[in-house]
């Protein structure tokens, strides 16, 4: 007799990358099941989509669908200081054409609710309010995952299956028990501290869809507009910053910062807060490898870059596909993973991860902030970082030298003036 509980594929997880490794699996004939820790639709951060994601999510078959939920449309990008005195706005369509000309908003718990319901409709078996607590490999070629539920949803219980996918993001469930090394993918700490609001100012016409980002001496404001009155704000801080002042508390270090940065005190003079603010610390950071032989790490349960250019959801997208295309070819063969295959998955997604890290690092120097926010179409470096603002997370040979020249000028800013120096920020 066959049993329910055998499957080809487990997946940890089901956020963004979950469901799409699910998706594309299931449709592929395999038996999935995604084994989810809370109860959909739960609060999650990260909302701002970017046009290159667009493409993933149609290969997954849930586009359409995304177009129907009445999320706000994102045209482009926009940074300044938070002295007002400073403004440079990207608009996808002018750099990645009109099949990329925009992308959306989303409020992550209808989104997420949205990518687990299609991955539903696939085929995939979902089981939610389910915390996956072991992993026993003593049969490497069928392993086992043991599971806490409610008693009101089936109590604890047990999963076997040939391969495991882990996309549990931040909870990093494999990672933790495989015993792969950790580390940082920036030189500073930094910590979040976010909520949703409700009144917030937003620009006019189709810039109303806009993520701003207003840069601060000591970190960066996020500012998201969602469908309705709704804004998702976060600030971001160094880590020691936040320690020294713990002691007014995370509600008070907020709101003191808003009060002191003019361009976000002004956006935010009539606003409401939805809900006590949450916390997020130590967030940029990777594993050293995101494979074994039958697992596979997606999305943030790999690693996560500073979320300055929303890249979270999109190469969380790009990582489950690639992570699914992988486990289908090595099925067909009946073998798992080899040695060149884990090594070239962790060498492509931390590429993609570190194409972002190069240019963050960057904005987060005043020098090379100084000449991101002074644009010059000198060999088209503009073009080439809104390509990458829109989402390019596999830049072209002309793109990597653009963006290498980019980061030269930066250096050079720090001891001659190329760019008009931005006295606030120093």
């Amino acid at each position: 007799m066959h049993d329910p509980s055998v499957y080809d594929v487990a997946v940890i997880g089901g956020g963004p990358a979950g469901a799409a490794a699910g998706t594309q699996l299931a449709k592929s004939g395999k038996k999935v099941i995604i084994l989810e820790k809370e109860k959909f639709p739960r609060f999650c951060i990260g909302e701002s989509l970017l046009p290159h994601g667009n493409d993933l999510l149609r290969t997954i078959g849930v586009w359409t669908k995304l177009e129907k939920s009445g999320f706000l449309q994102k045209f482009g990008a926009e940074f300044c200081t938070g002295d007002t005195n400073r403004l440079q706005r990207f608009w996808f369509k002018q750099n990645l054409g009109p099949s990329h000309e925009y992308s959306y908003q989303v409020d992550r718990s209808q989104f997420d609710q949205l990518l687990l319901n299609h991955a539903r409709e696939t085929g995939c078996h979902v089981s939610e309010e389910t915390r996956v607590i072991s992993l026993d490999q003593s049969n490497p070629s069928l392993m086992t995952l043991s599971c806490e539920r409610p008693e009101e949803a089936g109590g604890p219980m047990k999963i076997t299956s040939r391969w495991i996918i882990d996309a549990s993001g931040r909870y990093a469930f494999s990672g933790s028990r495989l015993g792969l090394r950790r580390k940082s993918t920036q030189k500073k700490r930094r910590v979040a501290i976010y909520g949703h609001f409700e009144g917030v100012f937003r620009n006019s016409g189709k810039a109303a869809g806009h993520i701003t980002i207003v840069r601060i001496p000591e970190g960066w404001f996020w500012l998201i507009p969602l469908a309705g009155n709704r804004t998702s704000v976060g600030l971001v801080i160094p880590s020691e910053f936040a320690g020294t002042s713990a002691e007014r508390g995370v509600e008070k270090i907020f709101h003191e910062m808003v009060a002191s940065t003019p361009e976000v005190n002004v956006r935010m003079r009539g606003a409401v807060g939805l809900q006590p603010l949450r916390v997020t610390g130590d967030y940029s950071w990777k594993f050293s490898s995101f494979a074994t032989p039958r697992i596979i790490l997606t999305g943030d349960a790999a690693g996560f870059v500073d979320p300055i250019f929303s890249s979270g959801i999109m190469l969380a997208l790009k990582s489950a596909l690639r992570a699914s295309e992988l486990i289908l070819r090595a099925e067909a063969a009946h073998r798992s993973l080899r040695l060149w295959e884990r090594i070239r998955y962790t060498c492509e997604v931390t590429g993609w991860m570190n194409h972002y890290a190069r240019i963050i690092g960057a904005f987060y120097d005043r020098a090379g902030f100084e000449v991101f926010m002074n644009p010059s179409p000198l060999l088209q470096i503009p073009r080439s970082i809104a390509r990458l603002v829109g989402g390019e997370a596999n830049p072209g040979f002309l793109d990597r030298m653009r963006l290498n020249a980019f980061l030269l000028i930066c250096r050079v800013q720090r001891f001659w003036s190329i760019a008009p120096s931005i006295s606030w920020l120093r």
